[in-house]
């Protein structure tokens, strides 16, 4: 099984509360790793990509690629209003019929 972690990153980084985005995905991905789970975390490039020029495509396409790769989504909703990405993210699921649970 593998699963993907959604939720806010940006509007965490700009606020210098980046923990807020990290802390609910390292508990996950521990007790993915201790189950035969994987786990896919946007946050691992975050902080390396944040400074590079992008086109969105690319990010997009990244994203795009994982969703296809997971079978769940798991997403914090903390900030979601700040997030375009993740709506993105939740929308596509949706449009690929896979299931999305929240975490709390």
């Amino acid at each position: 099984m593998n699963i993907y972690l959604a939720g806010a990153l940006t509007i965490h980084h700009k606020n210098n509360e980046f923990y807020k985005a990290t802390n609910w995905r390292n508990k996950f991905k521990s007790w993915a790793s201790n189950n035969s789970v994987k786990a896919f975390n946007p946050c691992i490039n975050f902080l390396r990509e944040i400074n590079h020029t992008y086109d969105p495509k690319i990010v997009v396409d990244q994203n795009n690629y994982y969703i296809n790769k997971c079978d769940i989504c798991i997403v914090c909703l903390d900030a979601i209003d700040y997030s375009p990405g993740t709506i993105f993210e939740l929308t596509r699921f949706r449009e690929l019929g896979k299931p999305v649970s929240l975490w709390d």
